[in-house]
């Protein structure tokens, strides 16, 4: 299966900013908030910020830099990512990274509605004095049949910014991701001059210690940094496609994610600064006073349903205060805007891509995504507990996700022989961070041995005991029970992922046969990519990987100079003076 080699990033500052505006978004100003404030105790919430922390280092670095570098090396989407690695019965795998991200990018596409809602209301209504007319304000739009028109309209910006590829959502990453984060930041340190906002940051920094024995809070941790980072949505194998050979993925997948959970704390200290401002100055609450202390906690959490409205209740109050707020209001939410639609052009992107590697054309794929992604968030448009139920489904799902890629890491290579168990696992680990990562790549970071530890013996060991705990908390409560089909229930969640699962299995085992993506040889050169290059004409070194089996599982490797059009074999993974295309 030809193909032509995709348009790359046009400069170094470009890709930086698209992959920050990847991640940067509503995840960090509307969900990162929330979720603190559900997780955080009476007295505080640095208890959830560890774990988050920790979770950071230790789970979302480690699968990202799993994606950038699948996507750079395979030039293909996830799905056929896992059919070149793997062999196409693995092709299932991969799609399961792909229906989280749908599922996730249905229900996001409704909250850019609402900023975009946002955006609009406070151009034409003046901002609210009182944080009740805020509420309703949010009440009001939520209950209404305005989330259906809006979400339908970022659907739409999507495509049209999709239309034009990389060229396109890298110019308006670099003009409003910058304008973003100046104003992330410039209303962080308004909100800290605010009377009474340090109580604010104290309380976000306050241990509780017994919210260690919470359940909840380990899982909400670890999706919600996840969900912040996009480790597991697969985006950046997407983006990585559009990466040249000498991008350093170890950086980018190092450092962005750092970045970006910086951008979540800012946020998350904005807006608890601006919560106590409001209940200390003019509630006239004092937060030393346990039982003060618990009704601004509470206020914190009671923001429409599983507080979806905390970020869209706060911040236009935050505004309200300031000279000029109206105008900077208005900045503040169409900047929200262009970095939610920054990140849904990723997600979005990774569908297309996705049907591209299976021979449908861009001009048919996208028409068809963008009609599937708007009827299939109908259903979170109109009513907020589906959007919360989603939410919850899929958030977690990146879990599973993540430990999809791991897979795909271990079981890379494992052929080789090395040892057998966790032995060969950790070999299959090896084999992928030399000849993936550091042998392909140019000018970057070496990804260490501690890596390929971390992603054998580590990561699956923190998803199955977060898998394990979470099923345990969900099953023994009583209100609601595990069985009910309710927003946030364990059943709920288990029986969408089990048909989903089912469907693409399926889809593997009946279709497959019928796709060779995975088993055509590939030599599409990049001339940009300066390996050095004093090969014979006609030649290169190449990476033969032959196909011992029926499903395609890569049982031996060699590299060796051989002419391109002689080579006979399966896959032909090119160093010399090109990138890697199937």
């Amino acid at each position: 299966m030809a193909h032509d080699p995709p348009p790359m990033f046009s400069n170094t500052i470009a890709l930086c900013l698209s992959c920050l505006g990847c991640v940067v978004g509503t995840g960090n100003i509307w969900r990162f908030p929330r979720i603190v404030a559900n997780n955080a105790g009476d007295t505080g919430g640095l208890v959830f910020l560890i774990v988050w922390f920790m979770f950071l280092m230790l789970w979302s670095i480690p699968v990202i830099l799993i994606e950038y570098s699948v996507g750079r090396f395979t030039r293909r989407g996830p799905v056929e990512s896992f059919g070149v690695m793997l062999g196409k019965g693995y092709r299932w795998v991969g799609g399961w990274v792909f229906m989280v991200n749908l599922g996730i990018c249905c229900y996001y596409s409704v909250v850019l509605g609402w900023c975009m809602y946002y955006f609009i209301h406070v151009i034409a209504f003046p901002l609210p004095e009182t944080v009740e007319a805020s509420t309703e304000i949010f009440n009001s739009m939520s209950n209404s049949y305005y989330p259906v028109l809006t979400h339908c309209c970022s659907v739409l910006f999507v495509a049209l910014i999709i239309s034009r590829s990389v060229s396109t959502f890298e110019k308006v990453n670099m003009i409003f991701v910058p304008i973003l984060l100046a104003i992330v930041f410039g209303s962080f340190i308004y909100a800290m001059t605010l009377q009474d906002a340090i109580e604010g940051v104290k309380y976000l920094f306050r241990p509780e210690w017994s919210q260690f024995g919470k359940a909840r809070l380990w899982v909400d941790a670890i999706s919600q940094n996840a969900w912040d980072t996009g480790a597991g949505a697969g985006l950046f194998i997407v983006y990585s496609i559009y990466m040249p050979r000498k991008s350093g993925v170890v950086k980018f997948g190092c450092l962005i994610p750092l970045c970006n959970n910086v951008v979540s704390l800012v946020s998350a200290m904005t807006t608890m600064a601006t919560v106590f401002h409001v209940q200390v100055a003019k509630e006239h609450l004092n937060p030393d006073e346990p039982e003060d202390l618990k009704k601004i906690v509470k206020i914190l959490s009671s923001n429409g349903e599983a507080n979806t409205g905390l970020t869209f209740i706060w911040i236009p109050t935050l505004y309200n205060l300031l000279p000029g707020g109206r105008a900077l209001a208005v900045f503040f939410f169409l900047c929200l805007v262009f970095a939610g639609l920054s990140s849904m052009v990723a997600q979005m992107e990774l569908v297309i891509r996705t049907l591209e590697d299976f021979g449908a054309k861009r001009k048919y794929a996208l028409p068809c995504v963008a009609v599937v992604v708007a009827l299939l968030g109908l259903p979170s448009s109109l009513n907020i507990n589906v959007l919360v139920n989603q939410d919850f489904v899929w958030g977690f799902g990146l879990i599973l996700s993540g430990m999809c890629l791991i897979f795909l890491v271990f079981w890379y290579g494992t052929h080789v022989g090395q040892g057998n168990g966790c032995l060969n696992m950790m070999a299959g680990a090896n084999r992928f961070r030399k000849e993936v990562v550091n042998e392909y790549g140019m000018g970057d970071w070496k990804l260490p041995v501690l890596w390929a530890f971390l992603v054998t013996f580590i990561n699956p060991i923190e998803a199955a005991g977060m898998i394990g705990w979470w099923v345990y908390d969900q099953a023994s409560q009583s209100d609601p029970p595990w069985w009910a089909y309710e927003s946030e229930t364990l059943f709920a969640a288990v029986s969408q992922w089990f048909f989903w699962a089912l469907v693409l299995i399926s889809l593997n085992i009946f279709f497959g046969h019928k796709f060779s993506g995975g088993s055509s040889s590939y030599h599409q050169f990049d001339m940009n990519d300066d390996d050095g290059g004093d090969m014979a004409a006609g030649t290169a070194e190449v990476t033969l990987i032959r196909s011992g089996s029926s499903t395609g599982k890569l049982v031996s490797s060699m590299t060796e100079k051989t002419p391109l059009a002689e080579s006979g074999h399966s896959r032909v993974v090119v160093y010399a003076n090109q990138s890697t295309y199937l």
